[in-house]
């Protein structure tokens, strides 16, 4: 934890989607994209920083214009909202990826994949979704995924071109023996929503993505404010001048943070832009 300057200019806000950004019907308030819009006229950097691929963000670029820049797919992809580019793209070996769906054989679990920036699933029903503990999150993937009878073929016949893959499982001892199985291959693993886990390539993490997007804009990580609420938010809010949790973050967020928001029912990651960025 570092200690909040009062005299420190915040130019960037590096927001998380789900559990800070978004409340737990997956969307914006009027309020929140109001104060981003604000933050926006005023100079500020809005960028997201999500585990999401761009096809699962389209929606809210659409909704938020004052968003600029996506740390996605757990730093694996940097983009330009306005230039509509990719400055940074990160993809797992193929020879991982055929490794990481052969460990799940066997195994009751469904697939999600990126590719080319699109997110592909296995499953679209809602009877699939619950038992895969995802239907909190159903409406999410159905708006930004596309559905095919197999994505884990799809990723593995996708050679080169694969940057994360979700695996979500229908029984959590399953899912807690699956890291065993894929000890040793040169991926990052991550805890996902439901029962699952999200592997992604090593050298693709939020505060990488963050370190470039800084070096890009000619900004110190010192003049980011990271917020977030999950496990996934610890190394780029480690990596920001200030590190915010959301009123709803779990415990280690909350022990880490600089400053704690309200909750993201309650429009905690505006505030703490109103509080930290437009205040000043």
């Amino acid at each position: 934890m570092t200690t909040h300057n009062a005299m420190t200019i915040y130019r960037l806000a590096a927001l998380d989607m789900d559990g800070t950004l978004l409340n737990s019907g997956h969307e914006t308030t009027p309020y929140t994209r109001a104060v981003i819009e604000r933050a926006a006229a005023a100079g500020k950097i809005v960028a997201l920083s999500t585990g999401r691929a761009l096809s699962e963000l389209w929606a809210h670029l659409r909704l938020i214009p004052g968003i600029a820049y996506v740390i996605g797919e757990s730093g694996a992809c940097v983009y330009d909202v306005g230039r509509d580019q990719i400055l940074q793209k990160i993809t797992l070996d193929d020879g991982d990826v055929d490794a990481i769906y052969a460990a799940a054989e066997g195994m009751d679990v469904t697939v999600q994949c990126f590719i080319d920036n699109q997110s592909y699933m296995t499953g679209e029903s809602d009877a699939a979704m619950a038992a895969h503990h995802l239907m909190d999150f159903a409406p999410a993937f159905r708006a930004g995924s596309m559905f095919i009878e197999d994505a884990a073929a799809l990723c593995r016949a996708s050679r080169g071109r694969v940057s994360k893959v979700n695996l979500y499982f229908a029984d959590a001892r399953e899912r807690d023996r699956y890291p065993e199985r894929i000890r040793g291959l040169n991926v990052a693993v991550k805890e996902s929503v439901g029962i699952g886990w999200e592997i992604s390539p090593p050298e693709a993490d939020k505060a990488k993505g963050l370190y470039f997007l800084c070096n890009h804009l000619g900004l110190s990580p010192r003049e980011v404010m990271a917020v977030g609420d999950g496990g996934n938010d610890l190394d780029i809010m480690g990596a920001a001048g200030l590190s915010v949790a959301m009123g709803n973050a779990i415990d280690a967020v909350k022990a880490m943070a600089d400053a704690l928001t309200d909750d993201c029912d309650h429009d905690g990651a505006a505030k703490a832009i109103e509080r930290y960025m437009l205040a000043e």
